[in-house]
């Protein structure tokens, strides 16, 4: 039985500027990600990222709130199609009244599973786990500050899907050292040939939305969602495929487009499955997007069939 885990909300007692104004953590940074950096706010943690990084190998710090995690909730866990390799080092806690980092024991909880067969419900954008139960398939550890990086995603597929969680009640700082996937670049002007001029502004708009917002769009650019939902999804599929290659900096930008498409799936499933079934054969999107998106949409039509 794991240890139990428990989320209580309660009011910070540091927020993240305390956190960043510490010399320990700004020196960190300095040597990780240079002077021209960029932080990018999640659910309950930060990204910190060299606004310029390297296609291949990337250098980031995660700074997870007191109890934070790094998916949309505590018992999700995020998939990592960008990565073929990743280590996550532990590097300490922040307390109110210290300066250096203090090495918490099991201070970080992270869950982990592998890519194959795994397909996320529906209705729900990724794989769910029980927080305080055993399961298969699913591997749960424990890592304290001060120890050796540990693989977080390897090229076997382990750790496709995971989410970090801080045990406890200070702000945790990890490093996290990666090493891309190689992909293609997005080229979306390719598909515009056959579109209205309106159709491609409102899909230029979409793709500036998402490399600025990530999966930020659905709430701060509503507008411009309903404006996609209005197009013909036959018209605009091929351009909104090319954006699963958009580079990703922490904000879920691929996957904006990723849920875009299985937007259009729910209300035409067949133009869509009859689309990825091309893009898979012509291997014109990712195919662990194509193949999430095709089970997605048949579990449309199965649970169609069952009402």
């Amino acid at each position: 039985m794991l240890r139990k885990i428990q989320f209580n909300e309660k009011k910070f007692k540091m927020n993240i500027n305390d956190v960043l104004s510490r010399n320990v953590v700004r020196s960190l940074i300095q040597r990780t990600c240079g002077y021209d950096v960029e932080i990018i706010k999640r659910q309950t943690c930060f990204v910190v990222r060299a606004k310029q990084e390297d296609e291949r190998k990337v250098e980031r710090l995660i700074i997870l709130c007191p109890k934070g995690y790094t998916a949309n909730t505590p018992t999700q866990m995020n998939s990592h199609d960008e990565a073929e390799y990743a280590t996550i080092e532990v590097r300490g806690t922040i307390k109110e009244h210290t300066h250096s980092f203090s090495l918490q024991k099991n201070c970080l909880f992270v869950a982990s599973s592998f890519e194959r067969g795994s397909v996320s419900k529906l209705n729900k954008p990724y794989i769910e786990f029980n927080l305080n139960e055993d399961e298969i398939g699913i591997s749960k550890e424990f890592y304290s500050a001060g120890e050796a990086p540990f693989s977080v995603v390897r090229s076997d597929g382990f750790g496709f899907y995971h989410n970090l969680v801080n045990t406890t009640d200070d702000w945790l700082v990890l490093h996290l050292r990666k090493v891309m996937r190689p992909q293609k670049s997005v080229q979306l002007e390719k598909h515009f040939s056959t579109l209205t001029e309106r159709e491609v502004e409102i899909l230029q708009k979409f793709y500036q939305a998402i490399v600025q917002n990530g999966d930020g769009v659905f709430v701060k650019n509503k507008d411009l969602i309903d404006k996609l939902e209005a197009c013909p999804a036959k018209a605009i599929l091929p351009a909104l495929g090319e954006m699963l290659f958009t580079f990703d900096t922490g904000k879920h930008e691929a996957c904006s487009a990723f849920a875009m498409i299985l937007k259009l799936g729910k209300k035409n499933p067949q133009v869509v499955l009859e689309y990825l079934e091309a893009a898979i054969r012509e291997k014109a999107v990712p195919l662990y997007y194509a193949h999430q998106l095709k089970e997605k949409i048949n579990q449309k039509f199965r649970d169609d069939l069952a009402a």
